[in-house]
């Protein structure tokens, strides 16, 4: 069984977040990459299941307080 993440897990993720967040900028940009939407779309995958697999053993919050 996975342990619950903790605080540094979760800044480690977001800092992986922002890397990837970055890629897809970056690869967005790239209008000479004829495959642009498919690196796009890989990276984007990568991050929503990367955010999947970090709240999976939490049920599902209501936005709330300054982060909504």
């Amino acid at each position: 069984m996975k342990r619950k993440p903790t605080r540094r897990d979760l800044l480690v993720v977001i800092g992986r977040l922002q890397n990837i967040i970055g890629c897809a900028k970056g690869i967005s940009w790239n209008d000479r990459d004829p495959d642009r939407q498919e690196h796009v779309q890989a990276v984007l995958k990568e991050g929503f299941d990367l955010c999947i697999e970090v709240t999976a053993q939490d049920p599902p919050l209501e936005p709330s307080g300054p982060w909504k």
